[in-house]
């Protein structure tokens, strides 16, 4: 009978105690600081998946700007002629904007290995850019030796853009494969990446 006394009185203090205004209200405020630390918590995870959702279009959109350059590269080969277009650069302001707000979440070899991403996409980017003026330029008028010169640079940016797409395109896979370091430790040889 004692301890169903005793048991009764401990239940009473922990219901005084629970009663009190003060622990309800702290009660309340440390319930509200975990929902939002794991709304929070929930949130970062969808950014740091978004940036692999945002690494795998970008292989696409690699995968469409090769065949592209390949297709202009052979137009220009086989038939002489250049279509000057621009090609769509990659959204590279997105995925430096998700990065920067889940940086706390993401490891060192993740954020070496976007920087990475970053760099090369930019790079082609200015590439295809000076390839498209290349292009336009060939279309006015200019002298038979100017021609030529242009029309070999415009080949040579070309094969270099498909090295720089085909080495992004592994980049990316690795990335999407969770193989970060691999991405900043390879040593890429370009004769792995160059078509003829």
């Amino acid at each position: 009978m004692s301890n169903v006394k005793e048991s009764m009185e401990i239940l009473r203090a922990i219901a005084e105690f629970f009663d009190n205004k003060s622990v309800a209200a702290f009660a309340g405020a440390f319930a509200a600081f975990v929902l939002v630390m794991l709304n929070d918590w929930r949130r970062d995870r969808r950014k740091v998946k978004n940036i692999c959702g945002e690494v795998e279009m970008n292989l696409l959109l690699a995968k469409g700007k090769l065949e592209s350059v390949r297709s202009n590269r052979n137009l220009m080969r086989e038939h002489n002629s250049v279509i000057p277009a621009p090609i769509l650069k990659f959204p590279t302001t997105l995925i430096r904007e998700i990065s920067a707000e889940v940086l706390s979440r993401l490891t060192m070899d993740q954020r070496r290995a976007i920087e990475a991403l970053l760099y090369t996409m930019e790079a082609t980017d200015e590439l295809l850019s000076e390839s498209y003026e290349l292009a336009r330029s060939l279309s006015g008028t200019l002298g038979q030796a100017e021609r030529m010169e242009k029309a070999e640079r415009l080949l040579i940016n070309f094969g270099d853009a498909m090295v720089n797409l085909k080495r992004l395109m592994e980049m990316c896979d690795n990335y999407i494969a969770g193989r970060y370091a691999i991405i900043v430790t390879k040593q890429y040889d370009r004769l792995e990446y160059e078509e003829k």
